[in-house]
C-alpha cells in the first residue's frame, strides 16, 4: 500500500518520523512534515502569499504586499495551532506554530522569492527551518527550489524541488521530494482543474500519489474549490474578496467523511483584486508642472517621473472609471507644450462628459496653465498670485551682426525659401518669407488658444481677444473679471474643492490595478519615443543618457526589442522633436521602415514633428497630430563657418595644404570657392529631392505639390491634415485607440515606453567630470561654449524646424 499521499502536503499526518515506500526493493526514505493551519493549494495555478508554502515560483506572478492569518478549528479548539505569511514585492516570510496534543508541539519560519523570467516563466526559492520541534525536527532545515510557466493562457504548469538537502530524520539521509503539477482553465477562465502527483528522488511516475483539485468562480471575488487525493481523502473551501481584502476557509476529510480539521484565513493586499462589491466612490488628485516627458530616466533610488502615454491613458482610464467621482487638479509652473496639454485637456473634457466634476487649482499660471484649466468645471487660483494671461509671443535671434564685428562669417547654402534656420547665422533680421511664416503660424496657433478658452469659459472669442489685451491680472482681478471661479491656496484646495471622501493621488491610482489571476500575459503596444534633436552617434559623458537627444543607435536599439518581443504586437512611434542632423534622421527612418514590415506601426506627433521630426515619421501606417502640433519644414541647409576674419583680429596664424580638388572646401580659414559652393550645394539638393520624393511616396502626393508645401514651410497640425501631410487629427490615445482597434486586443493590453532609458547605477564609460557638470548643471561642458550661435557641426546637412515656439 502507498505511503498516504498526505505526506507530502503541507497539511499532512507523520509527526517527526522517518517514513518509507518500498520501490523494487528499495527502500525510499521520505520525510513527512507536520500537520496543521495550512491547506493544499495546486503547485501550477497557486500565486501570492500562500506561494510561500507550495511553490515560491508563484511568487513571482505578481509584484504586490500582502499579509494573511491562518488558524486551525479541530476537535472543538480553536486557533491552537496558527500561522501568518507577510508578503512585500515578490519576496516572503512566513512563520507557523502548530500544536500537536500527539508528537508534539512545532515552531516552522519559511523564507522566499520569486521572480520572473521572460514573459511566461517564473522560478522561485525557499528556505524552511524548524527551530523548536519533537525528536530530529528539533533545528531541522530543508530548501525548495520551484518553477511554474504558462502556455497559451490555458495551461499551466510546475515542478517543485523540496528537501533539497537530504536532511536527516533519525539519523538516517532522506530523499529529495519532487511535485509535478498541470492545470487547465477553461470557461472563459471561471473554471480550473489541476492535477499534481507527488514522488521522491527513487522513487517511479506510477508509484506516485496524485491530487485532482477543481476551483470554480460563479462571480468576481467568489471562489469555490475542493479536492480529492489518491487515498480518496478530501478538501473544501471558499475564498470571498472585498476589495483589498479576502476571507475563507478549507475543511479536510479523510476517506471515510471524518473531519480533520478546518483552517480558516483572512488577509489583505495592496493591489486591488476582483471583488465581491464595487469600490467606493473617490476623487482623484492629478498634480501637472513643468515638462511632460515622454520617456523619463527611470531610477533604481528615488522618485520616477509618468511616461506622457501613461499620464493620458490613466485620465482617460479615471474619466471611464465609475469609481473615480471627481479629477481635482493642481498646475503649478508648467511647460507642457501646446499640443501636448491639449491631449490633456481632451481626457480633462471627457471626464466632464463622463459626468464628473473637474476642478483645477493654478499656481504661477501663465498662458499655457490658464488654457489647460479652462478644460475643467470650476478654477481656483492662490489669493496672492498673478494670472499672466497675456497672449503668445515668438522671438527670433539673429547672430550674423555679431558674428561680423568678431570677424566671423558663417557660409550657409539652404534648399527652400522658408527654410529660415540658416538666417540665424547670416542675417541680422528676418526674409519677408521668414515673417510671413512666423505670423501665420502664430495666428493659427492663437487661434486656436482664444478658441480654447472661450469654450471652456463659456465666452465669445471677441471676449476673451479684449481680456488678454487685458493681461496680465492679479489673482483678484481675475475673479472680477469671472477668469476664476475661487480663492485658495494649495492646502485648502481639498476642502474648498468641497470634497469629504477620502482622496486618492494620481500615482496610488495608477498603482491600484486589479490584480488578476489570469494566466495569458496581457497584449502589449510599444510606444517608441523620438523626443528632442536629432543628432548622430557619438560620445555621451551622462549617467543618464543623453535626454534631449534622439540618435540612430538607440532608436534602432529600441525598434529591434519591440520587434523581437512576442507580446508587442504593434508600434506607436512618438515624435516630438524638431529635427537636426539629416543623415542621422535617414538612418533613424531606415531602421522605422524596417521595423513597420515586421508589425503594424503608427505615429503620432507631440509638440512638434517637423523637419527631421517629420522625415522619421514617413514609414508610418498612419500619421496623428495634434490641432497644435508644428510640422513640415520639408527643406536641409548647411555650410560652415569662415572665421579668417577672427583669426587677423586675434592675431592667430592659420596656414592650409590640400591634396585633393576639394579637401579644403570644409576649412575656416577661407569662405567656400563658387565651385566649391556648388559642389555642396548638389549634396544639399539631392538630399532635398529625396526629402520630396519621400514624401510624395508615402503620402500619395504629386512631387510637385510636395516641394510646394515644402521650401522649408511649417505648418499647424489642422494645416498639415489640409495638406496631405497627415492622416488624422488627434493625440497619443487616439493613435493607441486606432491600432487596437486594427489588431483587436479590445481592454486588455499595456503599454511599453522605448528606448528603455538607463538607470543611476549603470555608468557609461565616460570622463567623471563632464558628467558631474551634467548631472548639476544639465548641459555638456562643450555645449555651454557654443551658446552665442549654436554652431552645426562643420559640413553637417540639417533639416531642422528653423524656429522653437514656446507657449510660457
Amino acid at each position: 500500500m502507498k505511503t498516504s499521499f498526505s505526506i507530502f502536503l503541507a497539511a499532512i499526518v507523520g509527526h517527526g518520523v522517518l517514513l518509507t515506500q518500498s520501490t523494487q526493493g528499495q527502500t525510499v526514505k521520505r520525510i513527512a512534515q507536520p500537520e496543521g493551519v495550512f491547506y493544499y493549494q495546486p503547485a501550477a495555478s497557486v500565486f501570492g502569499s500562500e506561494a510561500v508554502w507550495v511553490n515560491p515560483a508563484g511568487l513571482g506572478r505578481f509584484n504586490s504586499s500582502s499579509m494573511q492569518v491562518m488558524a486551525d478549528y479541530f476537535d472543538g479548539d480553536v486557533a491552537r495551532s496558527w500561522g501568518w505569511v507577510v508578503q512585500a514585492d515578490r519576496l516572503s516570510t512566513a512563520f507557523r506554530y502548530l500544536d500537536d496534543q500527539f508528537g508534539g508541539n512545532f515552531k516552522e519560519w519559511v523564507f522566499a522569492g520569486g521572480m520572473p523570467v521572460g514573459g511566461m516563466f517564473n522560478l522561485g526559492l525557499s528556505y524552511r527551518y524548524f527551530p523548536d520541534g519533537p525528536g530530529s525536527y528539533d533545528g531541522q532545515h530543508n530548501w525548495t527550489i520551484g518553477a511554474q510557466g504558462n502556455t497559451r493562457g490555458v495551461i499551466s504548469w510546475a515542478a517543485v524541488y523540496s528537501n533539497l538537502n537530504r536532511s536527516k530524520v533519525n539519523g538516517e539521509r532522506t530523499e529529495t521530494e519532487q511535485r509535478y503539477s498541470l492545470a487547465y482553465r477553461t470557461w472563459q477562465d471561471r473554471l480550473t482543474l489541476a492535477v499534481d502527483a507527488f514522488l521522491s528522488t527513487k522513487t517511479q511516475f506510477n508509484n506516485a500519489d496524485f491530487v485532482y483539485h477543481a476551483e470554480l468562480s460563479p462571480r468576481a471575488g467568489l471562489y469555490v474549490n475542493g479536492f480529492v487525493d489518491s487515498d480518496r481523502g478530501w478538501q473544501i473551501g471558499l475564498r470571498v474578496n472585498i476589495l483589498r481584502q479576502f476571507a475563507g476557509f478549507k475543511s479536510r476529510f479523510s476517506r471515510g467523511g471524518d473531519g480533520r480539521g478546518t483552517t480558516a484565513f483572512i488577509g489583505t493586499t495592496h493591489l486591488m483584486q476582483p471583488s465581491l462589491i464595487t469600490r467606493p466612490q473617490r476623487p482623484l488628485a492629478i498634480s501637472l508642472a513643468g515638462e511632460l516627458p515622454e520617456n523619463p530616466p527611470r531610477p533604481v533610488f528615488g522618485r520616477s517621473t509618468i511616461p506622457f502615454i501613461s499620464l493620458v491613458r490613466t485620465l482617460y482610464r479615471a474619466a471611464d472609471d465609475p469609481s473615480v467621482s471627481a479629477l481635482q487638479v493642481s498646475v503649478g509652473p508648467y511647460a507642457g507644450g501646446f499640443a501636448k496639454t491639449q491631449e490633456i485637456r481632451e481626457a480633462l473634457q471627457r471626464a466632464r462628459q463622463k459626468g464628473k466634476r473637474v476642478i483645477c487649482h493654478l499656481s504661477e499660471p501663465g498662458n499655457l496653465s490658464y488654457y489647460l484649466a479652462c478644460a475643467a468645471d470650476s478654477i481656483l487660483i492662490s489669493p496672492v498670485s498673478r494670472l499672466n494671461l497675456v497672449g503668445l509671443r515668438t522671438e527670433l535671434t539673429f547672430y550674423g551682426g555679431t558674428l561680423e564685428k568678431l570677424g566671423a562669417r558663417i557660409d550657409m547654402v539652404r534648399i527652400g525659401d522658408y527654410k529660415s534656420a540658416a538666417e540665424i547665422y547670416t542675417r541680422s533680421a528676418a526674409t519677408e518669407e521668414n515673417r510671413e511664416q512666423v505670423n501665420r503660424l502664430l495666428d493659427d496657433v492663437y487661434d486656436q488658444f482664444v478658441a480654447g478658452i472661450a469654450q471652456g469659459r463659456g465666452l465669445s472669442e471677441d471676449s476673451v481677444r479684449s481680456i488678454i489685451d487685458h493681461g496680465p491680472f492679479t489673482s483678484v482681478d481675475a475673479l472680477t473679471a469671472g477668469l476664476v471661479d475661487g480663492l485658495c491656496y494649495p492646502d485648502e484646495f481639498k476642502s474648498a474643492a468641497g470634497s469629504k471622501a477620502r482622496m486618492q493621488s494620481l500615482g496610488q491610482y495608477m498603482a491600484d490595478t486589479v490584480m488578476s489571476d489570469r494566466w495569458e500575459k496581457q497584449p502589449s503596444l510599444a510606444v517608441v519615443v523620438a523626443e528632442g534633436e536629432i543628432t548622430s552617434d557619438g560620445g555621451d559623458i551622462s549617467p543618464f543618457g543623453r535626454a534631449g537627444d534622439v540618435t540612430p543607435t538607440p532608436m534602432r536599439q529600441a525598434l529591434e526589442q519591440a520587434v523581437a518581443d512576442s507580446r508587442v504586437k504593434g508600434i506607436i512611434l512618438r515624435v516630438d522633436s524638431p529635427g537636426g542632423s539629416a543623415l542621422a534622421s535617414d538612418e533613424i527612418l531606415h531602421s522605422i521602415a524596417k521595423a513597420a514590415t515586421k508589425k503594424p506601426l503608427v505615429v503620432s506627433m507631440g509638440n512638434v514633428a517637423a523637419s527631421g521630426g517629420y522625415y522619421v515619421a514617413l514609414s508610418g501606417r498612419h500619421l496623428f497630430a495634434d490641432h497644435g502640433t508644428i510640422t513640415g519644414s520639408v527643406g536641409i541647409y548647411g555650410g560652415k563657418a569662415d572665421l579668417s576674419g577672427l583669426y587677423q583680429k586675434i592675431a592667430l596664424g592659420k596656414e592650409l595644404y590640400t591634396r585633393g580638388r576639394f579637401a579644403g572646401m570644409m576649412s575656416t580659414v577661407r569662405p567656400f570657392t563658387d565651385e566649391e559652393r556648388s559642389k555642396y550645394y548638389s549634396q544639399l539638393k539631392a538630399f532635398y529631392d529625396h526629402f520630396v520624393s519621400l514624401v510624395a511616396e508615402n503620402r500619395s502626393l504629386p512631387s510637385d505639390s510636395v516641394d510646394k508645401l515644402g521650401q522649408g514651410r511649417v505648418w499647424s497640425g489642422s494645416e498639415a491634415l489640409s495638406a496631405g501631410l497627415i492622416d488624422e487629427i488627434g493625440g497619443i490615445k487616439k493613435a493607441a485607440d486606432f491600432l487596437n482597434e486594427r489588431l483587436g486586443l479590445g481592454d486588455a493590453y499595456t503599454v511599453e515606453v522605448y528606448p528603455r532609458r538607463r538607470p543611476l547605477v549603470m555608468l557609461p564609460a565616460a570622463p567623471l567630470v563632464g558628467a558631474v557638470v551634467r548631472v548639476f548643471t544639465g548641459r555638456n561642458p562643450v555645449e555651454q561654449l557654443a551658446d552665442i550661435a549654436d554652431l552645426p557641426a562643420e559640413g553637417m546637412l540639417l533639416a531642422r524646424l528653423p524656429f522653437d515656439i514656446t507657449i510660457e
